[in-house]
């Protein structure tokens, strides 16, 4: 499957599929977890807007600052295994961004750049300076955002199988998302004006355009089946681990787990305790990004490993692996053209690369920070 699908789907593992099972053997945690206050709650006529805090985990370590940004769907505690093992060179943090796990769920503030703020907003509470960001999948346009709002911000940004569209656009292949905001811009333009012929013009170019980004996410969908876990898949955390193992390409941590759901007192996971409106104001959201100026280390995979998933159809199956084939490529050439980019090709990875091939990650991480300039 193709960033999107993947982004989309495994966010909707973590509310539904990932919402069904129990308990694990090995229990990695951070050393230290708080909560920081990104927005101050303000009252206004007719309006209060909450404070919002994030969860802010670390684990530890010394020396150059990195800080793990989850994907969609997931919480800060999915680098509970990572964390600790970068924690062994680097002082390690992670956030759980606004609307998921233990973080405030306010009703706005899902676009990239306030995203974005508010890993900036931690960073100043912790007075923590030159950070290389880490970020994994949907994060990927939170990197973004801050190396285009808060130039210099950050030393440097690593892109965890994050490269889609949403965090660097490109022209040649277009983008859906923003492509349907502007479509329902047209749309509502010409409610009020039907007979501009210009109009009428751009709306039909951009309808185009919308209809083959559509065509290449029907292809992506019927490529692939979402996960349908078994009653004995859900009888234990390990058990639940083992079998999304098939989707991750390793385990999930246990306390990532526990951010999602609520576990019985027979080890089974039961409710889902997440707010699914998060995840689609986040994808809805997205904006173009046309360049990255930050020096940035690209970790991704391609051609992406098969999972369980997959279709046994043999045309939808090439159908979707088509389309991947044409956006991965297409975001791979952009981003080795940004004017301080390295982009490393891992195939047959999973989407979750950092699960799947923890070792090799590490080592390219730990080759990258230690290639930059200043504080090791």
């Amino acid at each position: 499957m193709g960033q999107l699908i993947q982004v989309t789907i495994l966010a909707l593992i973590a509310g539904a599929a990932f919402a069904q099972n129990g308990a694990t053997s090995e229990r990695e945690t951070a050393l230290k977890t708080q909560f920081i206050t990104v927005q101050p709650g303000t009252v206004q006529p007719g309006t209060v807007q909450p404070e919002v805090k994030l969860e802010v985990l670390d684990w530890g370590g010394t020396g150059r600052n990195l800080v793990l940004l989850a994907g969609l769907g997931s919480t800060a505690h999915v680098f509970d295994s990572l964390g600790p093992k970068l924690a062994a060179h680097y002082h390690v943090i992670g956030i759980t961004r606004r609307g998921f796990g233990q973080s405030s769920v306010p009703q706005t503030g899902y676009d990239p750049r306030r995203l974005g703020d508010d890993v900036v907003a931690v960073l100043d509470a912790l007075h923590i300076a030159d950070p290389v960001l880490i970020g994994h999948s949907i994060a990927g346009e939170e990197l973004s955002a801050i190396s285009t709002y808060h130039p210099g911000r950050a030393a440097a940004l690593v892109y965890l199988d994050a490269t889609g569209t949403f965090a660097l656009y490109n022209p040649k292949y277009g983008d859906y998302t923003p492509s349907l905001a502007q479509l329902k811009d047209d749309l509502s333009a010409l409610q009020k004006n039907l007979f501009d012929d210009g109009l009428i013009s751009k709306t039909l170019a951009d309808m185009t355009l919308f209809q083959a980004y559509l065509a290449d996410i029907r292809g992506e969908v019927e490529g692939g089946t979402g996960p349908d876990p078994k009653p004995n898949d859900l009888a234990s955390i390990s058990a639940f681990q083992s079998y999304m193992k098939g989707y991750y390409g390793g385990i999930i941590p246990e306390s990532e787990v526990r951010q999602h759901f609520r576990i019985g007192e027979d080890g089974r996971v039961g409710e889902f305790l997440g707010h699914g409106n998060a995840s689609q104001s986040v994808m809805l959201e997205e904006e173009r990004f046309h360049s990255i100026d930050t020096p940035l280390l690209a970790i991704l995979s391609y051609p992406g490993a098969a999972n369980p998933g997959s279709t046994s159809d043999p045309a939808k199956l090439a159908a979707a692996r088509s389309a991947e084939t044409r956006r991965e490529e297409s975001q791979i050439s952009i981003f080795r053209q940004q004017p301080h980019a390295k982009v490393i090709v891992i195939p047959n990875a999973t989407h979750f690369i950092f699960l799947s091939r923890e070792q090799e990650v590490i080592s390219e991480i730990t080759d990258f920070v230690n290639s930059l300039p200043g504080k090791h």
